[in-house]
């Protein structure tokens, strides 16, 4: 699921196709997405991802956060949530017989128009914000390791806190999201074939990735700003899903590459320490990504 420090091919160009899904009580949550990716030179690879998912309402839940927070088995809408757009540059390419080792940094911008109503940022689905990293990968012969660590700074969401009673004027709210730092570790192995004849053998591939994240906790103002009357805090404390924390995950997974530029892809994902807010267990993920080469034709 996290990408490897390799780079696109200058001129080709992706499309993955990812879904997330998990059960919540007794309603299935549903996160799609469309990734394109484009190598616009040897070592830089430009990416833009738009999702839809039923995680969110426009709004934030009535009397947030006093009451029904986090909201549990609530029926959501499938929304646009927005554009991810990411960017990385591969600086360190060490290549030898079956093996390589290359490192990449890469910054995010995200675009989102959605009211999530949990301390933990998470850009492409919940947060529009920015942020940036470095990976770094190592493939010998048939393993593969690669290591990513960054940071989530989520932009501000200001909207309506709705009444609890239908047709009373909700009241305007600013929140600050805390700033989030992730980290993964993703090991794989080439089960088949063992030993190469042409390319278009199919690569059967089982890897196991650990994921994780520490974040800060919210924190919210309420009221109305006109006539220069500030804002109020309101006190998030006592809701675990409005507090600082951190967890890591654990997804094994496997991976079919057909032809050498198509991928197909499951995951399972588990909690290992503490647990995420924004997703219950166990999370699937499914994936499928084509590769397209455009050659120049000769004169």
């Amino acid at each position: 699921m996290a990408e490897a420090a390799s780079s696109v091919p200058k001129g080709s160009l992706g499309i993955r196709f990812f879904s997330e899904f998990y059960n919540e009580v007794d309603r299935m949550r549903f996160l799609y997405g469309l990734k394109c990716l484009y190598g616009l030179t040897p070592r830089l690879t430009l990416e833009a991802t738009p999702t839809v998912s039923n995680h969110h309402n426009k709004q934030l839940p009535p009397e947030f956060p006093v009451h029904n927070t986090p909201q549990i088995g609530v029926d959501h809408p499938y929304l646009f949530n927005g554009v991810d757009f990411f960017a990385k540059y591969r600086f360190v390419s060490i290549d030898g017989a079956n093996s390589h080792f290359r490192v990449a940094m890469y910054g995010e911008y995200s675009l989102l128009d959605v009211a999530h109503d949990e301390a933990e940022p998470t850009l492409a689905d919940d947060n529009s914000g920015i942020g940036a990293g470095l990976i770094a990968t190592l493939l010998r012969n048939h393993f593969a390791v690669s290591a990513t660590g960054g940071f989530i700074h989520p932009f501000r969401y200001r909207g309506d806190v709705p009444d609890e009673i239908a047709g009373l004027p909700g009241l305007p709210a600013t929140i600050t999201y805390g700033n989030g730092y992730n980290y993964s570790l993703s090991v794989g192995y080439l089960l088949l074939p063992g030993s190469y004849h042409n390319y278009r053998q199919t690569n059967w591939n089982i890897y196991l990735e650990f994921a994780g994240k520490r974040y800060d906790a919210m924190q919210m103002q309420v009221g109305y700003v006109y006539y220069n009357l500030p804002q109020y805090a309101i006190s998030t404390a006592g809701n675990k899903a409005l507090q600082a924390g951190s967890y890591l995950e654990t997804y094994p997974g496997l991976q079919a590459i057909i032809r050498s530029d198509i991928r197909i892809e499951g995951s399972a994902g588990f909690p290992l320490v503490g647990r995420s807010w924004v997703h219950y267990y166990p999370v699937f993920q499914i994936a499928a990504q084509k590769y397209f080469t455009f050659r120049k034709k000769r004169k």
